[in-house]
């Protein structure tokens, strides 16, 4: 039987990277060491003891220094003034006309966070700056403040190219086809880890299920399960010779009570098991590909809602969704099984298969666009790709699908429509 190795990946670790590392606060305030490059500046013009006026061409006085740096400042704060109102705008656009769940693509975007770090580091220099040239002279001996004038000009330039980089990017994630490609490029990562090439398994014997295993619970505060951390329940397995089975997987919302894991032999208890689930409040791309399945498909039957009426985007979305599915379904569906260093299998995980994907890539978009012509036609497309693609063991769970969008379509489209709705076109209607 097909089974995996683990890796250790503590649960710290992933929490930061999905909580910490992508806020809007963390690189942001890393940026704020602007302080000790501010004060370094300072020590570095006192040292250069530069003349008044050496720069005739840059301000080389502490006065207009100290000008300078406070019409830098209060300029900084309007432009992040202006960066949060365009977020929130952009956060609010993509809630109400994409789906909620595009929310944290915004959030966590690597540009967003950039250019408030360089607003922030460029504010805080400035202020520094000012309150340097503005201090009260102790000797009789003053220096052009060359270095920290013209480093905080290069911070202010940067800052000004950092704002229309910005700009750009967050116009450009509006526009829902690369939006889509975002959700899609996180998706065929998180596919690489639960659907590995083949190299990647290890043969193992199958493990031997107990007549009456014994059933755990979840006791903590309720919420979604992030990750789990595989390597921690391989190793207390192996420590108490037995084997565990997973009846809830990432992506699930865990209420107080919620059966979690079938127990095989040992004595775990409750508690043994749930410390290694990291609890959060929504879902993640850790260890739950279909997110990204689940994202594209509301972007889709949001697009063919009656209020919207926007079937291209549909089929943008349907075109994703594609490819996906053929990534999945080319690759072995993954059996969960996990094995500790000695090669025995000490976990099975909660997974789902190419056909559970496929199932829950088409059910509502063929639901909601079964009378949208583009759609049916992109759909019978996507149908024709797949089966022609994918090997032999796909083709049920492809029948099925295509079943179901014929049944939905004779009962949804009008009659004038079926004949160039049963066209299979990979563009829709172009």
């Amino acid at each position: 039987m097909r089974a995996l190795p683990v890796r250790p990946e503590p649960l710290w670790r992933t929490d930061f990277r999905q909580r910490i590392s992508v806020s809007l606060w963390f690189l942001p305030s890393i940026f704020a060491a602007a302080i000790v490059a501010a004060n370094l500046t300072i020590w570095l013009d006192a040292w250069v003891d530069a003349p008044i006026g050496v720069r005739p061409d840059l301000v080389s006085d502490a006065g207009t220094a100290a000008t300078f740096a406070g019409a830098i400042a209060a300029a900084t704060l309007a432009f992040v003034a202006v960066v949060f109102a365009t977020t929130l705008v952009a956060i609010q656009l993509a809630a109400s006309q994409y789906s909620p769940r595009t929310v944290r693509i915004f959030i966590r975007s690597r540009l967003t966070r950039v250019t408030l770090g360089l607003f922030l580091a460029t504010f805080v220099f400035s202020v520094v700056i000012l309150v340097s040239n503005r201090a009260p002279v102790t000797s009789a001996k003053q220096f052009a403040p060359v270095v920290s004038v013209t480093t905080l000009l290069a911070l202010t330039v940067a800052t000004v190219f950092g704002f229309v980089a910005y700009l750009h990017g967050v116009v450009r994630l509006m526009r829902v086809q690369y939006l889509l490609e975002t959700i899609a490029t996180e998706s065929r990562r998180a596919i690489e880890e639960d659907f590995p090439t083949a190299s990647a398994y290890l043969d193992a014997e199958p493990p031997s299920p107990y007549p009456s295993p014994r059933r755990l619970c979840y006791a903590g505060t309720a919420g979604v399960i992030t990750a789990i951390d595989l390597y921690g329940l391989v190793e207390v397995c192996r420590r108490n010779q037995c084997w565990l089975e997973l009846t809830a997987g990432a992506g699930e919302y865990l209420a107080h009570g919620t059966p979690v894991a079938l127990v095989h032999g040992g004595d775990l208890r409750d508690r043994d098991v749930t410390r290694f689930f990291l609890i959060r409040g929504e879902r993640t791309f850790v260890q739950d590909p279909a997110f990204g399945f689940r994202q594209l498909v509301d972007i889709a039957i949001r697009a063919l809602s009656p209020a919207v009426n926007d079937p291209t985007t549909g089929v943008q979305a349907i075109d994703r969704l594609s490819d996906l599915l053929a990534v999945t379904g080319s690759r072995l569906d993954p059996t969960g099984l996990r094995v500790d260093s000695s090669g025995t299998v000490r976990l099975k995980r909660k997974l789902r298969d190419f056909d559970a994907l496929l199932v829950l890539s088409l059910t509502e978009v063929i639901r909601y666009g079964a009378d949208a012509p583009q759609v049916v036609r992109r759909l019978h497309g996507m149908l024709d790709e797949l089966e022609s693609t994918l090997p032999p063991e796909r083709q049920a769970a492809i029948a099925g699908q295509r079943n179901l969008l014929a049944a939905a379509v004779s009962a949804a489209l009008p009659a004038p429509f079926a004949a160039v709705a049963s066209v299979a076109d990979r563009e829709g209607l172009g």
